[in-house]
Protein backbone atom coordinates (compact mmCIF):
# COMPACT_ATOMS: atom_id res chain seq x y z
CA UNK A 1 0.00 0.00 0.00
CA UNK A 2 3.13 2.62 0.85
CA UNK A 3 4.61 1.64 -2.78
CA UNK A 4 1.75 2.59 -4.40
CA UNK A 5 1.86 6.18 -2.74
CA UNK A 6 5.61 6.03 -3.73
CA UNK A 7 4.45 4.71 -7.45
CA UNK A 8 1.85 7.92 -7.95
CA UNK A 9 3.95 10.52 -6.71
CA UNK A 10 6.43 9.78 -9.23
CA UNK A 11 4.45 9.90 -12.48
CA UNK A 12 4.55 13.97 -12.62
CA UNK A 13 8.33 13.00 -13.05
CA UNK A 14 8.30 10.72 -16.28
CA UNK A 15 6.63 11.40 -19.60
CA UNK A 16 3.66 9.55 -19.24
CA UNK A 17 0.29 10.19 -19.59
CA UNK A 18 -0.63 12.15 -16.16
CA UNK A 19 -2.65 14.61 -14.93
CA UNK A 20 0.44 16.93 -14.19
CA UNK A 21 3.50 16.70 -16.00
CA UNK A 22 6.69 18.72 -13.36
CA UNK A 23 9.16 20.59 -14.95
CA UNK A 24 12.24 18.65 -14.16
CA UNK A 25 11.82 15.14 -15.04
CA UNK A 26 14.19 12.10 -14.63
CA UNK A 27 14.27 8.69 -16.52
CA UNK A 28 14.99 7.03 -13.60
CA UNK A 29 11.88 7.96 -12.17
CA UNK A 30 10.16 5.17 -15.42
CA UNK A 31 12.39 3.12 -13.95
CA UNK A 32 11.31 3.48 -10.55
CA UNK A 33 8.06 3.34 -11.56
CA UNK A 34 8.25 -0.21 -13.64
CA UNK A 35 10.21 -1.46 -10.91
CA UNK A 36 7.77 -0.98 -8.19
CA UNK A 37 4.85 -1.37 -10.92
CA UNK A 38 6.04 -5.16 -11.73
CA UNK A 39 5.66 -6.78 -8.30
CA UNK A 40 3.45 -4.82 -6.29
CA UNK A 41 0.08 -6.17 -6.83
CA UNK A 42 0.62 -9.44 -7.15
CA UNK A 43 2.21 -9.65 -4.24
CA UNK A 44 -0.54 -8.24 -2.55
CA UNK A 45 -2.60 -10.80 -3.97
CA UNK A 46 -0.23 -13.31 -2.34
CA UNK A 47 -1.18 -12.04 0.76
CA UNK A 48 -4.45 -11.38 0.10
CA UNK A 49 -5.19 -15.57 -0.77
CA UNK A 50 -3.22 -16.53 2.37
CA UNK A 51 -5.24 -14.57 5.14
CA UNK A 52 -8.64 -15.00 2.93
CA UNK A 53 -7.80 -18.91 3.57
CA UNK A 54 -6.42 -18.05 7.01
CA UNK A 55 -10.10 -16.73 7.89
CA UNK A 56 -12.09 -19.01 6.04
CA UNK A 57 -10.22 -22.40 8.08
CA UNK A 58 -10.46 -20.61 11.18
CA UNK A 59 -13.93 -19.08 10.99
CA UNK A 60 -15.94 -20.93 8.12
CA UNK A 61 -16.78 -19.40 4.83
CA UNK A 62 -20.12 -17.78 5.85
CA UNK A 63 -17.83 -15.33 8.30
CA UNK A 64 -15.07 -15.16 5.44
CA UNK A 65 -18.12 -13.81 3.63
CA UNK A 66 -19.27 -11.23 5.99
CA UNK A 67 -16.14 -9.93 6.81
CA UNK A 68 -14.29 -9.45 3.11
CA UNK A 69 -18.22 -8.00 2.20
CA UNK A 70 -17.58 -5.58 5.50
CA UNK A 71 -13.70 -4.61 5.03
CA UNK A 72 -13.69 -4.76 1.03
CA UNK A 73 -16.85 -4.43 -0.42
CA UNK A 74 -17.97 -1.39 1.16
CA UNK A 75 -14.85 0.46 1.44
CA UNK A 76 -14.97 -0.26 -2.64
CA UNK A 77 -18.44 1.60 -2.95
CA UNK A 78 -18.52 4.26 -0.53
CA UNK A 79 -14.25 4.65 -2.28
CA UNK A 80 -16.68 4.65 -5.71
CA UNK A 81 -18.94 7.35 -4.44
CA UNK A 82 -16.60 9.94 -2.71
CA UNK A 83 -12.66 9.82 -3.46
CA UNK A 84 -13.14 8.84 -7.02
CA UNK A 85 -14.65 11.84 -8.00
CA UNK A 86 -13.00 14.02 -5.57
CA UNK A 87 -9.90 12.92 -7.86
CA UNK A 88 -11.60 13.33 -10.84
CA UNK A 89 -12.42 16.82 -10.13
CA UNK A 90 -9.10 17.29 -8.65
CA UNK A 91 -7.80 16.13 -11.87
CA UNK A 92 -9.60 18.22 -14.09
CA UNK A 93 -8.66 21.42 -11.74
CA UNK A 94 -5.21 20.64 -12.30
CA UNK A 95 -4.94 20.30 -16.18
CA UNK A 96 -7.12 23.34 -16.61
CA UNK A 97 -4.86 25.33 -14.29
CA UNK A 98 -1.25 23.99 -15.97
CA UNK A 99 1.42 26.14 -15.71
CA UNK A 100 2.63 27.07 -19.20
CA UNK A 101 6.43 25.62 -19.26
CA UNK A 102 8.52 28.44 -18.97
CA UNK A 103 10.00 27.44 -22.29
CA UNK A 104 6.70 28.14 -24.25
CA UNK A 105 7.56 31.71 -23.83
CA UNK A 106 9.76 31.40 -26.30
CA UNK A 107 9.01 31.47 -29.84
CA UNK A 108 8.88 28.10 -32.07
CA UNK A 109 11.00 28.81 -34.94
CA UNK A 110 9.19 29.83 -38.05
CA UNK A 111 9.84 26.45 -40.01
CA UNK A 112 8.20 24.47 -36.88
CA UNK A 113 5.38 26.92 -36.79
CA UNK A 114 4.33 26.38 -40.39
CA UNK A 115 4.52 23.07 -40.06
CA UNK A 116 2.24 22.99 -37.04
CA UNK A 117 -0.20 25.66 -38.75
CA UNK A 118 -0.06 23.28 -42.25
CA UNK A 119 1.05 26.76 -44.19
CA UNK A 120 2.56 25.44 -47.10
CA UNK A 121 3.19 29.27 -48.10
CA UNK A 122 5.98 30.24 -45.35
CA UNK A 123 7.18 26.83 -44.94
CA UNK A 124 8.69 27.09 -48.25
CA UNK A 125 9.65 30.58 -47.11
CA UNK A 126 11.60 29.71 -44.68
CA UNK A 127 13.33 26.92 -45.85
CA UNK A 128 14.18 29.82 -49.10
CA UNK A 129 15.50 31.30 -46.19
CA UNK A 130 17.80 28.93 -44.66
CA UNK A 131 15.79 27.66 -41.86
CA UNK A 132 17.60 25.04 -39.19
CA UNK A 133 15.64 21.39 -41.01
CA UNK A 134 17.24 19.62 -37.99
CA UNK A 135 16.31 22.41 -35.20
CA UNK A 136 13.98 21.71 -32.35
CA UNK A 137 11.45 23.90 -30.70
CA UNK A 138 12.10 25.02 -27.43
CA UNK A 139 8.88 24.07 -25.85
CA UNK A 140 8.74 20.22 -26.80
CA UNK A 141 12.41 19.41 -28.27
CA UNK A 142 10.87 18.53 -31.30
CA UNK A 143 12.27 18.57 -35.19
CA UNK A 144 10.73 19.62 -38.21
CA UNK A 145 10.72 16.18 -39.86
CA UNK A 146 8.74 14.78 -36.33
CA UNK A 147 6.17 17.69 -36.40
CA UNK A 148 5.44 16.64 -40.21
CA UNK A 149 4.77 13.06 -39.27
CA UNK A 150 2.51 14.15 -36.02
CA UNK A 151 0.69 16.22 -38.45
CA UNK A 152 0.21 13.01 -41.31
CA UNK A 153 2.36 16.10 -43.75
CA UNK A 154 3.59 13.73 -46.48
CA UNK A 155 4.48 16.36 -48.82
CA UNK A 156 5.92 18.17 -45.97
CA UNK A 157 8.21 15.27 -44.63
CA UNK A 158 9.74 14.69 -48.06
CA UNK A 159 10.74 18.28 -48.69
CA UNK A 160 12.27 18.81 -45.13
CA UNK A 161 14.10 15.01 -46.25
CA UNK A 162 15.56 16.59 -49.94
CA UNK A 163 16.45 19.49 -47.86
CA UNK A 164 18.93 17.45 -45.61
CA UNK A 165 16.90 16.71 -42.75
CA UNK A 166 18.43 13.61 -40.35
CA UNK A 167 15.92 11.07 -40.56
CA UNK A 168 17.69 9.23 -37.69
CA UNK A 169 17.40 12.61 -35.56
CA UNK A 170 16.68 12.47 -32.22
CA UNK A 171 13.80 14.62 -30.13
CA UNK A 172 14.09 15.53 -26.56
CA UNK A 173 12.45 12.31 -25.71
CA UNK A 174 14.90 10.24 -27.49
CA UNK A 175 11.89 9.19 -30.39
CA UNK A 176 12.60 9.48 -34.06
CA UNK A 177 10.14 10.90 -37.01
CA UNK A 178 9.62 7.46 -37.92
CA UNK A 179 8.26 6.61 -34.48
CA UNK A 180 5.53 9.26 -34.75
CA UNK A 181 4.82 8.32 -38.63
CA UNK A 182 3.77 4.88 -36.76
CA UNK A 183 2.38 5.65 -33.58
CA UNK A 184 -0.23 7.58 -35.53
CA UNK A 185 -0.28 5.40 -38.60
CA UNK A 186 0.78 7.38 -41.69
CA UNK A 187 2.32 4.89 -43.79
CA UNK A 188 3.56 7.67 -46.86
CA UNK A 189 5.69 9.22 -43.95
CA UNK A 190 6.96 5.90 -43.07
CA UNK A 191 8.11 4.24 -46.58
CA UNK A 192 9.46 7.57 -47.48
CA UNK A 193 11.60 7.85 -44.21
CA UNK A 194 12.91 3.85 -44.51
CA UNK A 195 13.79 4.24 -47.83
CA UNK A 196 16.10 6.91 -46.72
CA UNK A 197 17.56 4.83 -44.33
CA UNK A 198 15.75 5.54 -41.31
CA UNK A 199 16.80 3.13 -38.21
CA UNK A 200 13.72 1.04 -37.30
CA UNK A 201 15.14 -0.29 -34.73
CA UNK A 202 15.67 2.60 -32.92
CA UNK A 203 14.49 3.14 -29.35
CA UNK A 204 13.42 5.96 -27.11
CA UNK A 205 14.24 6.97 -23.72
CA UNK A 206 11.27 4.70 -22.76
CA UNK A 207 13.21 1.55 -24.93
CA UNK A 208 10.18 1.84 -27.68
CA UNK A 209 10.71 1.11 -31.36
CA UNK A 210 8.66 2.38 -34.07
CA UNK A 211 7.17 -1.24 -34.28
CA UNK A 212 6.25 -1.01 -30.27
CA UNK A 213 4.99 2.23 -30.59
CA UNK A 214 2.63 1.65 -33.33
CA UNK A 215 0.53 -0.49 -30.75
CA UNK A 216 -0.38 2.36 -28.65
CA UNK A 217 -3.72 2.90 -27.87
CA UNK A 218 -6.45 5.80 -29.00
CA UNK A 219 -6.37 6.76 -25.45
CA UNK A 220 -2.85 7.38 -24.91
CA UNK A 221 -2.94 9.40 -28.29
CA UNK A 222 -5.59 11.46 -27.65
CA UNK A 223 -3.41 12.76 -24.22
CA UNK A 224 -0.77 13.50 -25.79
CA UNK A 225 -2.79 14.82 -28.71
CA UNK A 226 -3.90 18.01 -26.66
CA UNK A 227 -0.66 18.51 -25.34
CA UNK A 228 1.31 18.61 -28.26
CA UNK A 229 -1.59 20.02 -30.34
CA UNK A 230 -1.93 17.80 -33.41
CA UNK A 231 -4.97 16.89 -34.86
CA UNK A 232 -7.03 13.22 -34.39
CA UNK A 233 -7.55 10.98 -37.28
CA UNK A 234 -10.32 8.59 -36.89
CA UNK A 235 -10.57 5.68 -35.02
CA UNK A 236 -10.65 3.13 -38.22
CA UNK A 237 -8.15 5.22 -40.03
CA UNK A 238 -5.87 5.20 -37.13
CA UNK A 239 -5.58 0.94 -36.42
CA UNK A 240 -5.37 0.92 -40.57
CA UNK A 241 -2.55 3.25 -40.79
CA UNK A 242 -0.85 1.61 -37.64
CA UNK A 243 -1.10 -2.11 -39.19
CA UNK A 244 0.63 -1.06 -42.75
CA UNK A 245 3.30 0.86 -40.79
CA UNK A 246 4.17 -2.46 -39.03
CA UNK A 247 4.29 -4.08 -42.47
CA UNK A 248 6.48 -1.05 -43.81
CA UNK A 249 9.16 -1.97 -41.05
CA UNK A 250 11.82 -4.04 -42.46
CA UNK A 251 13.62 -4.14 -38.61
CA UNK A 252 10.22 -5.74 -37.19
CA UNK A 253 11.53 -9.14 -36.46
CA UNK A 254 14.60 -7.92 -34.63
CA UNK A 255 12.35 -5.73 -32.36
CA UNK A 256 10.53 -8.64 -31.44
CA UNK A 257 12.82 -11.30 -31.65
CA UNK A 258 10.34 -14.77 -31.37
CA UNK A 259 7.04 -13.13 -32.49
CA UNK A 260 4.74 -15.91 -33.58
CA UNK A 261 1.88 -14.63 -36.33
CA UNK A 262 -0.47 -16.71 -34.38
CA UNK A 263 0.15 -15.33 -31.30
CA UNK A 264 -0.08 -11.59 -32.74
CA UNK A 265 -3.61 -12.38 -34.47
CA UNK A 266 -5.03 -13.78 -31.25
CA UNK A 267 -3.39 -10.43 -29.32
CA UNK A 268 -5.07 -8.48 -31.51
CA UNK A 269 -8.01 -10.35 -31.72
CA UNK A 270 -8.50 -10.53 -28.34
CA UNK A 271 -8.02 -6.12 -27.68
CA UNK A 272 -10.63 -5.68 -30.49
CA UNK A 273 -13.16 -7.99 -28.42
CA UNK A 274 -12.16 -6.23 -25.21
CA UNK A 275 -12.52 -3.14 -26.48
CA UNK A 276 -15.80 -4.00 -28.79
CA UNK A 277 -19.46 -2.22 -28.65
CA UNK A 278 -20.90 -5.81 -27.81
CA UNK A 279 -19.86 -4.55 -24.11
CA UNK A 280 -21.77 -1.20 -24.58
CA UNK A 281 -24.73 -0.82 -22.51
CA UNK A 282 -27.07 2.50 -23.19
CA UNK A 283 -29.18 4.09 -19.92
CA UNK A 284 -31.10 5.71 -22.81
CA UNK A 285 -30.78 7.04 -26.61
CA UNK A 286 -29.15 10.38 -25.35
CA UNK A 287 -27.02 9.37 -23.34
CA UNK A 288 -23.20 7.77 -23.59
CA UNK A 289 -22.96 4.58 -23.73
CA UNK A 290 -21.20 2.88 -20.23
CA UNK A 291 -18.46 0.35 -21.86
CA UNK A 292 -18.04 -2.23 -18.97
CA UNK A 293 -14.68 -3.17 -19.63
CA UNK A 294 -13.29 0.24 -20.19
CA UNK A 295 -15.29 2.70 -18.73
CA UNK A 296 -13.34 3.56 -15.79
CA UNK A 297 -15.07 3.38 -12.42
CA UNK A 298 -12.53 2.14 -10.02
CA UNK A 299 -9.74 4.27 -10.78
CA UNK A 300 -7.13 3.12 -7.90
CA UNK A 301 -9.61 1.27 -6.25
CA UNK A 302 -10.02 -1.21 -8.64
CA UNK A 303 -7.65 -3.84 -6.45
CA UNK A 304 -10.82 -4.41 -3.87
CA UNK A 305 -12.97 -4.99 -6.93
CA UNK A 306 -11.10 -7.65 -8.08
CA UNK A 307 -10.37 -9.24 -4.60
CA UNK A 308 -14.27 -9.00 -4.08
CA UNK A 309 -14.39 -11.31 -7.56
CA UNK A 310 -11.33 -13.81 -6.49
CA UNK A 311 -13.16 -14.38 -2.80
CA UNK A 312 -15.81 -15.73 -5.03
CA UNK A 313 -14.49 -17.72 -7.02
CA UNK A 314 -12.45 -19.11 -3.62
CA UNK A 315 -16.09 -19.50 -1.88
CA UNK A 316 -17.33 -21.81 -5.11
CA UNK A 317 -14.39 -23.79 -4.97
CA UNK A 318 -14.64 -24.31 -1.45
CA UNK A 319 -18.33 -25.15 -1.17
CA UNK A 320 -17.45 -28.19 -3.57
CA UNK A 321 -14.61 -29.09 -1.79
CA UNK A 322 -16.66 -28.99 1.54
CA UNK A 323 -19.36 -30.85 0.09
CA UNK A 324 -17.06 -33.94 -1.67
CA UNK A 325 -15.23 -33.80 1.97
CA UNK A 326 -18.65 -34.22 3.50
CA UNK A 327 -19.83 -36.84 1.07
CA UNK A 328 -16.59 -39.30 1.67
CA UNK A 329 -17.25 -38.80 5.25
CA UNK A 330 -20.94 -40.41 4.61
CA UNK A 331 -19.74 -43.30 3.10
CA UNK A 332 -18.54 -45.39 6.00
CA UNK A 333 -15.05 -45.85 8.05
CA UNK A 334 -13.25 -48.06 5.40
CA UNK A 335 -14.12 -45.42 2.69
CA UNK A 336 -13.27 -42.26 5.06
CA UNK A 337 -9.80 -44.44 5.97
CA UNK A 338 -9.06 -44.36 2.21
CA UNK A 339 -10.27 -40.82 2.21
CA UNK A 340 -7.62 -39.68 5.10
CA UNK A 341 -4.47 -41.81 3.34
CA UNK A 342 -5.39 -40.22 0.59
CA UNK A 343 -5.69 -36.40 2.09
CA UNK A 344 -2.37 -37.41 3.61
CA UNK A 345 -0.97 -37.92 0.34
CA UNK A 346 -2.28 -34.39 -1.08
CA UNK A 347 -0.98 -32.55 1.61
CA UNK A 348 2.75 -33.96 0.84
CA UNK A 349 1.94 -33.34 -2.54
CA UNK A 350 0.83 -29.69 -1.96
CA UNK A 351 3.97 -29.01 0.43
CA UNK A 352 6.35 -30.02 -1.86
CA UNK A 353 4.76 -28.03 -5.23
CA UNK A 354 4.03 -25.24 -2.71
CA UNK A 355 7.20 -24.82 -0.78
CA UNK A 356 10.33 -26.66 -2.84
CA UNK A 357 11.95 -24.74 -6.35
CA UNK A 358 9.46 -27.05 -8.24
CA UNK A 359 6.99 -24.48 -7.82
CA UNK A 360 8.58 -22.45 -10.42
CA UNK A 361 8.15 -24.89 -12.94
CA UNK A 362 4.63 -24.54 -12.63
CA UNK A 363 4.18 -21.32 -11.62
CA UNK A 364 5.67 -19.36 -14.75
CA UNK A 365 4.07 -20.87 -17.29
CA UNK A 366 0.88 -20.99 -15.96
CA UNK A 367 1.17 -17.26 -15.37
CA UNK A 368 2.71 -16.40 -18.98
CA UNK A 369 -0.53 -17.55 -20.25
CA UNK A 370 -2.26 -14.18 -18.99
CA UNK A 371 0.86 -12.48 -19.52
CA UNK A 372 0.82 -13.20 -23.10
CA UNK A 373 -2.28 -10.76 -22.94
CA UNK A 374 -0.58 -7.93 -21.44
CA UNK A 375 -0.10 -4.90 -23.07
CA UNK A 376 -2.14 -5.02 -26.13
CA UNK A 377 -2.57 -1.32 -26.45
CA UNK A 378 1.15 -0.76 -26.11
CA UNK A 379 4.47 -2.31 -24.59
CA UNK A 380 4.34 -2.37 -20.96
CA UNK A 381 6.13 -3.76 -18.06
CA UNK A 382 4.03 -5.38 -15.27
CA UNK A 383 0.31 -5.91 -15.80
CA UNK A 384 -2.21 -3.96 -17.28
CA UNK A 385 -5.02 -1.93 -16.04
CA UNK A 386 -8.54 -2.64 -15.40
CA UNK A 387 -10.71 -0.22 -13.87
CA UNK A 388 -14.02 -0.99 -15.50
CA UNK A 389 -17.20 -2.86 -14.31
CA UNK A 390 -16.09 -6.36 -15.46
CA UNK A 391 -12.45 -6.96 -15.27
CA UNK A 392 -10.05 -7.58 -18.12
CA UNK A 393 -10.52 -11.58 -17.93
CA UNK A 394 -6.86 -12.04 -18.86
CA UNK A 395 -5.93 -10.11 -16.02
CA UNK A 396 -7.84 -11.26 -13.51
CA UNK A 397 -6.77 -14.74 -14.45
CA UNK A 398 -3.11 -13.26 -13.59
CA UNK A 399 -3.45 -11.97 -10.49
CA UNK A 400 -5.91 -14.79 -9.37
CA UNK A 401 -3.26 -17.04 -9.76
CA UNK A 402 -1.23 -15.10 -7.72
CA UNK A 403 -4.14 -15.49 -5.31
CA UNK A 404 -4.68 -18.69 -5.75
CA UNK A 405 -0.83 -19.51 -4.52
CA UNK A 406 -1.11 -17.58 -1.55
CA UNK A 407 -4.30 -19.46 -0.74
CA UNK A 408 -2.41 -23.20 -1.23
CA UNK A 409 0.56 -21.49 0.77
CA UNK A 410 -1.25 -21.08 3.90
CA UNK A 411 -2.77 -24.43 3.46
CA UNK A 412 0.95 -26.30 2.80
CA UNK A 413 1.98 -24.79 5.93
CA UNK A 414 5.34 -23.61 5.64
CA UNK A 415 6.65 -23.56 9.09
CA UNK A 416 9.69 -23.77 8.24
CA UNK A 417 10.22 -20.74 6.42
CA UNK A 418 10.71 -22.22 2.95
CA UNK A 419 9.35 -19.83 0.66
CA UNK A 420 11.58 -16.67 0.63
CA UNK A 421 14.85 -18.31 2.34
CA UNK A 422 17.10 -17.42 -0.21
CA UNK A 423 15.78 -13.61 -0.49
CA UNK A 424 18.66 -12.59 -1.61
CA UNK A 425 19.42 -14.48 -4.70
CA UNK A 426 15.86 -13.91 -5.35
CA UNK A 427 15.94 -10.13 -5.13
CA UNK A 428 19.53 -9.98 -6.93
CA UNK A 429 17.83 -12.47 -10.13
CA UNK A 430 15.09 -10.14 -10.39
CA UNK A 431 16.52 -7.13 -10.13
CA UNK A 432 19.88 -7.41 -11.94
CA UNK A 433 18.58 -9.73 -14.16
CA UNK A 434 14.63 -9.85 -15.19
CA UNK A 435 13.99 -6.50 -14.71
CA UNK A 436 16.85 -5.22 -17.30
CA UNK A 437 15.72 -8.21 -19.93
CA UNK A 438 11.84 -7.78 -19.52
CA UNK A 439 12.44 -3.81 -20.07
CA UNK A 440 15.11 -4.57 -22.92
CA UNK A 441 11.84 -6.84 -24.28
CA UNK A 442 8.96 -4.82 -23.86
CA UNK A 443 8.21 -5.08 -27.79
CA UNK A 444 8.21 -9.20 -27.21
CA UNK A 445 4.93 -11.00 -25.64
CA UNK A 446 6.66 -14.27 -25.25
CA UNK A 447 10.35 -13.21 -24.67
CA UNK A 448 9.52 -10.08 -22.78
CA UNK A 449 6.78 -12.08 -20.65
CA UNK A 450 8.96 -14.38 -19.37
CA UNK A 451 11.02 -11.99 -17.85
CA UNK A 452 8.28 -10.58 -16.54
CA UNK A 453 6.37 -13.20 -14.58
CA UNK A 454 9.90 -14.12 -13.54
CA UNK A 455 10.32 -11.01 -11.98
CA UNK A 456 6.89 -10.68 -10.33
CA UNK A 457 7.55 -14.21 -8.35
CA UNK A 458 11.11 -13.74 -7.59
CA UNK A 459 10.47 -10.17 -5.95
CA UNK A 460 6.95 -11.56 -3.96
CA UNK A 461 9.43 -14.43 -2.60
CA UNK A 462 11.75 -12.44 -1.83
CA UNK A 463 9.59 -9.89 -0.19
CA UNK A 464 8.34 -12.20 1.92
CA UNK A 465 11.69 -13.70 2.84
CA UNK A 466 13.31 -10.15 3.53
CA UNK A 467 10.50 -9.15 5.83
CA UNK A 468 10.73 -12.56 7.51
CA UNK A 469 14.14 -11.86 8.08
CA UNK A 470 13.40 -7.93 9.18
CA UNK A 471 10.76 -8.42 11.57
CA UNK A 472 11.20 -11.35 14.00
CA UNK A 473 9.20 -9.77 16.88
CA UNK A 474 5.96 -7.74 17.37
CA UNK A 475 6.55 -4.00 16.91
CA UNK A 476 4.30 -1.05 17.77
CA UNK A 477 5.70 1.01 15.12
CA UNK A 478 5.01 -1.46 12.30
CA UNK A 479 1.42 -2.14 13.56
CA UNK A 480 0.53 0.93 13.63
CA UNK A 481 2.17 1.70 10.12
CA UNK A 482 0.13 -1.82 8.87
CA UNK A 483 -3.29 -0.85 10.48
CA UNK A 484 -3.21 2.99 8.83
CA UNK A 485 -1.90 1.83 5.46
CA UNK A 486 -5.34 0.75 3.90
CA UNK A 487 -6.61 4.10 4.84
CA UNK A 488 -3.35 5.81 3.24
CA UNK A 489 -3.56 4.24 0.38
CA UNK A 490 -7.58 4.80 -0.62
CA UNK A 491 -7.05 8.68 0.39
CA UNK A 492 -3.47 9.59 -1.29
CA UNK A 493 -4.04 10.66 -5.05
CA UNK A 494 -6.39 13.31 -4.19
CA UNK A 495 -3.47 14.72 -2.19
CA UNK A 496 -0.95 13.61 -4.33
CA UNK A 497 -2.06 14.72 -7.26
CA UNK A 498 -2.35 18.81 -5.54
CA UNK A 499 1.07 18.23 -4.32
CA UNK A 500 2.35 17.65 -7.96
CA UNK A 501 0.67 20.46 -9.05
CA UNK A 502 1.85 22.46 -6.14
CA UNK A 503 5.66 21.72 -6.85
CA UNK A 504 5.10 21.56 -10.48
CA UNK A 505 7.50 24.61 -11.65
CA UNK A 506 9.46 24.70 -8.68
CA UNK A 507 13.14 25.10 -9.92
CA UNK A 508 15.13 22.55 -7.30
CA UNK A 509 16.17 19.18 -8.55
CA UNK A 510 13.62 16.21 -9.20
CA UNK A 511 15.12 13.67 -6.75
CA UNK A 512 13.91 16.77 -3.78
CA UNK A 513 10.82 17.31 -4.84
CA UNK A 514 9.89 13.47 -4.94
CA UNK A 515 11.01 12.78 -1.68
CA UNK A 516 9.56 16.40 -0.24
CA UNK A 517 6.11 14.70 -2.28
CA UNK A 518 6.13 11.52 -0.55
CA UNK A 519 7.15 12.71 3.48
CA UNK A 520 4.20 15.45 3.33
CA UNK A 521 1.79 13.37 1.58
CA UNK A 522 2.36 10.62 4.09
CA UNK A 523 2.55 12.90 7.13
CA UNK A 524 -1.11 14.56 6.45
CA UNK A 525 -2.03 11.07 5.64
CA UNK A 526 -1.06 9.59 8.52
CA UNK A 527 -1.97 12.93 10.54
CA UNK A 528 -6.10 12.29 9.10
CA UNK A 529 -5.61 8.55 10.22
CA UNK A 530 -4.50 9.48 13.62
CA UNK A 531 -7.47 12.24 14.23
CA UNK A 532 -9.98 11.44 11.40
CA UNK A 533 -9.80 7.88 11.27
CA UNK A 534 -8.13 5.57 14.31
CA UNK A 535 -10.83 5.90 16.74
CA UNK A 536 -14.10 6.45 14.38
CA UNK A 537 -16.36 4.39 12.72
CA UNK A 538 -14.13 4.61 9.35
CA UNK A 539 -11.32 2.21 10.99
CA UNK A 540 -14.04 0.00 12.25
CA UNK A 541 -14.92 -0.34 8.91
CA UNK A 542 -11.73 -0.87 7.50
CA UNK A 543 -9.48 -2.68 10.15
CA UNK A 544 -12.06 -3.10 13.03
CA UNK A 545 -13.27 -0.77 16.10
CA UNK A 546 -10.01 0.10 18.11
CA UNK A 547 -10.79 1.89 21.97
CA UNK A 548 -9.34 4.68 22.73
CA UNK A 549 -6.48 3.98 25.85
CA UNK A 550 -8.12 4.77 29.16
CA UNK A 551 -7.24 8.09 30.86
CA UNK A 552 -4.84 6.38 33.43
CA UNK A 553 -2.92 4.30 30.90
CA UNK A 554 -2.17 7.29 29.10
Amino acid sequence: MLLGIVLHAGLSFVPFPWMVQDSRQHELFGLLFFAIHGFRMPLFFVISGFFTAMLCRQKGLAALLKHRARRVLLPCVLGVLTIVPLMHGLSAWVMANAPKPVAASVPSPPLIDAIRKMDSARFEQSLAEGADVNGTDAEFGVRPLTWSALHGNVAAARRLIEMGADVNGTNRDGSTALHSAAWLGHPEIVKALVDQGANSAAKTQRGDSPADVSLADRGTIEYLANLLKFPMRPDDELKSGQAKCRELLPEKARVSPIQFEMLTAIRSRYAAWLKSDVWNVRWSATASPLHLIQTSLFDHLWFLWFLCWMVGGFAIVQSIASRTAIAAFDVGGATLRVANHEAERRATLLRRLILSPIRFCWLLPLTLLPQLLMGTAGPVFGPDTSVGLIPQPHLLLYYGLFFGFGVLYFDANDTDAQVGRRWLMSLSIATAVALPMGLAMMGSPLLGGIAQVSYAWLMSFAAMGLFRRLLTRESKWIRYVSDSSYWLYLAHLPLVIVGQHLIQTWPIPSGIKFLLLCLVVTGLLLASYEWLVRYTWLRALLNGRKKRPARSEA
